[in-house]
């Protein structure tokens, strides 16, 4: 089972270039916090704005710095098969844990053809791999009967969801379910779901982990408190295209800078401002409900 909370690392920027010990000390610190794992060159980690050499800087920057000490997952997407096959085949020599593979962008192929896909990135490595069922992006959804027939191939092992109309159906089927919405993460772990892959684990891994741990212990009300603790800040960090809030909160930490890779625009400093206050008062109230 893929289960816990799981990191969508961000990728810091300094002066336009990948800022390679920022993405190290990042790696470093939560390392030590409540996480099963990271999830790179991901949405959150801006992977369609890197270029082929910045998407390798960033896979070894972390691995050097992660090892075997957590698995690290590799996220892929694009709009063709072949070109996605191909991605899979150039990560192949690196000691990942496994892809997270999106269905095909843009060209919105029908169910048969989305089965397909995925059938052939299965086939293409003995290593796990996890839907990303994020049609908001992609312009086409993972229909839960497609997942159906998709876990008869051995090693697609969990989907992360985005949807949370399909969070239910999902957790009836044999699959680990990821939830891939940060706002709804409590929604998805209470009808089934057994983690999440959550941009908001840059700030509230420990706090993420501990509602999990809550909803596991059938203590409802408690992982009700904590988590409307943590909402407003979350849903700040989406005021911005993501991972522009991210990387303003963590710029307000004094972690990174917030620069992100145009065309994504920097996080405003009215938004950078609202940030710093309700992380403020965010600590103040997970103190109460802890």
């Amino acid at each position: 089972m893929v289960s816990g909370i799981w990191l969508p690392i961000v990728t810091p920027f300094r002066n336009g270039q990948v800022d390679v010990d920022a993405l190290q000390r990042l790696a470093e610190r939560y390392l030590n916090e409540e996480i099963s794992g990271f999830v790179a060159l991901g949405t959150t980690g801006e992977a369609a704005l890197l270029d082929h050499n910045e998407q390798l800087t960033v896979l070894q920057a972390l691995l050097e710095v992660v090892g075997t000490r957590l698995t690290v997952v590799v996220g892929v997407g694009g709009l063709n098969t072949r070109d996605m096959l191909h991605e899979i085949h150039r990560f192949a020599r690196w000691d990942i844990g496994g892809y997270l593979v999106s269905a095909p962008a843009y060209i919105c192929p029908d169910q048969r053809g989305v089965q397909w896909h995925f059938e052939q990135v299965a086939h293409a490595t003995d290593r796990p791999i996890i839907l990303y069922d994020v049609p908001h992006r992609t312009g086409v959804s993972i229909e839960t009967d497609t997942v159906e027939r998709l876990i008869e191939c051995p090693n697609i092992l969990a989907i992360k969801a985005c949807v949370p109309e399909r969070f239910r159906d999902l957790c009836r089927l044999p699959i680990s379910v990821l939830c891939g919405n940060d706002d709804a993460f409590l929604d998805c772990l209470t009808v089934g779901g057994t983690g999440g892959i959550l941009a908001s684990a840059h700030l509230f891994a420990d706090a993420l982990e501990e509602v999990q741990e809550r909803v596991l212990s059938e203590k409802p009300e408690e992982a009700i408190a904590l988590f409307d603790s943590l909402r407003p800040v979350i849903n700040l960090l989406f005021d911005a295209p993501n991972p522009a809030g991210v990387k303003a909160a963590l710029s307000v930490r004094g972690l990174i800078s917030k620069e992100t890779r145009m065309p994504i625009m920097e996080a405003s400093e009215e938004l950078t401002e609202r940030l710093r206050v309700g992380l403020e008062i965010c600590a103040r109230m997970q103190a109460v409900v802890a």
